[in-house]
């Protein structure tokens, strides 16, 4: 049996090609010993290392150096005369991109044509995912016009009020009964959540698109029917563990667009329905959904699994109460800004008084030095003086 390496590995040859990782974070398919590779991810390696620092499941001292943040610029000007590339890797990071078709355009975009994108991409049925509906092609073409950049609050919503553990597992190998899998947030955390993302507008990290391997392929056809795929199917490994894999090759897109087309959609298969996986599957393998894995990975018991549950609990708890925090600053600090502006405008007000009183005194004070008001004052006493004497 093929090891989780192998599958994602069989399409391309690191050793003698120069290619990309997108994500590796600690554990990378493709090491730097094994060839030339450049590694992908959305901050850098130290911002990396603080994000992970108390994350049990994550060696942070072992991150990988970031080559590219892919984020604010397109992934073909962070490349730059390094492209094109023969092939890129992604473990688990497709269900993450916020805009599906505008990321495999720009991976594309720094392929060479016959360059492979290799996929090992999370199977709803054996994952936290369980019970959230697969993504249909009406959403990723939306979130492609509208060039999301962020996932979406419904996502966000979504994500944080389905999401199930079984036994305090994030992914398992076999069939399991829905009564048995626990939801890991309450529907009032969910909606905390997403209020918080719709009023800081961080970047929350979810699970945008869940798949079966039946769906991904349908939205694979559907996107190639719409001229919004560039890609054709050359491999297909079936689900182990709570994974699929697929490796892609990056179509010529100066050939005619109708062959193609037809090319593409050959290679693509019709699946009527998923089936459960092998009974040849490792009975002892135990996969994080959620980061890329050794291809023996060690088993982890259900107690540091809740409890990495319970640590990203409380994660999301304290990123609500630190935006709340920053809301609370805000208003302070606006409200202390009003009362500065309120001071400043009646210092104003007692300046403008005092000027006006002093020049009222030194009007008062000219005149009574002046001729005239001499005069007005000895007229007046002589007035007054004669008024007596009758």
């Amino acid at each position: 049996m093929m090891t989780r390496e192998e599958k994602i590995l069989s399409a391309i040859n690191p050793a003698t090609q120069l290619g990309i990782e997108i994500g590796p974070l600690n554990r990378p398919i493709v090491n730097r010993q094994m060839g030339k590779v450049r590694y992908v991810d959305h901050v850098t390696t130290e911002e990396l290392k603080r994000k992970y620092a108390q994350d049990p499941s994550v060696d942070a001292d072992q991150i990988v150096d970031v080559d590219y943040i892919w984020g604010e610029k397109r992934l073909p000007e962070l490349a730059g005369d390094e492209a094109p590339f023969d092939y890129v890797v992604a473990s688990h990071v497709i269900e993450h991109v916020p805009d599906l078709i505008g990321w495999l355009r720009e991976i594309h975009a720094v392929l060479k044509p016959g360059g492979i994108l290799t996929l090992a991409i999370p199977d709803k049925r054996y994952c936290f995912d369980y019970f959230r509906q697969p993504t249909e092609p009406a959403q990723v073409v939306e979130a492609y016009l509208l060039g999301s950049r962020k996932p979406s609050l419904r996502q966000i919503f979504e994500f944080h009020s389905q999401i199930v553990f079984w036994q305090g597992q994030p992914g398992w190998n076999h069939e399991v009964e829905p009564d048995d899998l626990a939801r890991l947030y309450t529907d009032q955390v969910a909606w905390s959540i997403t209020h918080q993302a719709s009023i800081d507008h961080a970047y929350y990290d979810v699970h945008c698109w869940v798949f079966t391997p039946r769906t991904f392929f349908h939205l694979l056809r559907t996107l190639t029917a719409l001229d919004l795929f560039d890609f054709k199917l050359v491999q297909y490994h079936e689900p182990t563990g709570c994974e699929f894999f697929v490796s892609l090759e990056a179509m010529d897109l100066m050939k005619n667009p109708d062959d193609r087309k037809a090319i593409q959609l050959e290679s693509i298969p019709i699946i009527d329905r998923d089936v459960p996986q092998s009974s040849q599957c490792e009975s002892s393998l135990k996969v994080d959904c959620d980061a890329p894995q050794d291809s023996q990975p060690d088993v982890e018991d259900a107690s540091i699994l809740a409890l990495r549950a319970e640590l990203e609990a409380e994660r999301e708890a304290r990123r609500v109460a630190e935006a709340q925090l920053r809301e609370h600053q805000e208003k302070i600090r606006r409200l202390q800004e009003e009362h500065r502006e309120k001071v400043q405008q009646l210092r104003q007000k007692i300046s403008n008084l005092k000027a006006r009183a002093e020049n009222s005194e030194n009007n008062i004070a000219a005149m009574q030095t002046s001729k005239f008001w001499q005069l007005r004052s000895y007229w007046v006493r002589l007035k007054a003086g004669l008024a007596g004497d009758s």
